[in-house]
């Protein structure tokens, strides 16, 4: 395979506050909070996946205990 003659040019917005995309900073506590509830969803779906994994994947019947 050979190299492409092709060069690309400097990168367009080198530096990022010349990006045209302004993102607001978001406070602390709005972050913490998300990741704290991404968590517990995650912690809540696993719990969930042990206790009704098997019968969910046809390992196991729902009447049998």
């Amino acid at each position: 395979m050979q190299p492409s003659k092709v060069r690309m040019g400097p990168p367009k917005y080198a530096a990022m506050d010349k990006h045209p995309v302004k993102l607001p900073k978001v406070r602390p506590f709005y972050r913490i909070m998300a990741t704290g509830l991404g968590a517990s969803m995650w912690f809540f779906l696993m719990y969930r996946a042990k206790k009704d994994g098997p019968v969910l994947l046809g390992w196991r019947h729902p009447w049998d205990h």
